[in-house]
Parts: C-alpha cells; sequence; structure tokens
C-alpha cells in the first residue's frame, strides 16, 4: 500500500515506521538510493562480514582501514557535484 511522504526543504524523507517494521530495516542507518524506471529504490548497506555502520566516526575508521584518505573523498564529492548538476552546499556538521 502507497503512503504519501513529504520531501522536506532540506532534501529529505521521513519512511514510515511500519514499512521500515516490514523490510527488517528498523535499526538500519545506511542505504544505497537508486533511480529505477522513475521509482527511488533503496538498498541497505551492510560490510559483509561485518557489523553495519552505525555512526560517520566508524564510516571514517573504515575509510582509514581502506586507504580512502580524506582529500580523495573531497575529491569524489566534488566530482559529484559537478556532474548531478546544482546540489546545494551541505552545511557544515558541528563538532
Amino acid at each position: 500500500m502507497a503512503i504519501p511522504v513529504k520531501l522536506t526543504r532540506a532534501h529529505q524523507v521521513t519512511l514510515p515506521k511500519r514499512f521500515l517494521e516490514q523490510a527488517g530495516w528498523v535499526d538500519q542507518e545506511y542505504f544505497l538510493a537508486d533511480l529505477r524506471g522513475g521509482a527511488l529504490v533503496l538498498t541497505p548497506i551492510r560490510l559483509s562480514g561485518h557489523a553495519p555502520i552505525t555512526s560517520f566516526a566508524e564510516l571514517r575508521r573504515h575509510f582509514a582501514r581502506i586507504g580512502i584518505t580524506r582529500r580523495e573523498i573531497t575529491e569524489a564529492v566534488s566530482w559529484a557535484r559537478q556532474h548531478v548538476g546544482s546540489a546545494p552546499k551541505p552545511r557544515r556538521a558541528k563538532r
């Protein structure tokens, strides 16, 4: 059953709890987003053989373990923004 959801000015959508429960995603935080036939498809991200990443600090440690540098991430984001179009600039997270 389809349920209307709202896209906020910050480009965020709240997923209905019952959908998350039915999909088994209640504790899932990270997803791959893809467009297929005009539909947005979410796939949960899990590192094979590892527990799911639950914080950005864990994600940074994971990148460090596999040799991805902060500069490479910055360059990748810059490249993606140039190719996606006029993506809004994100707010800098408080530390």
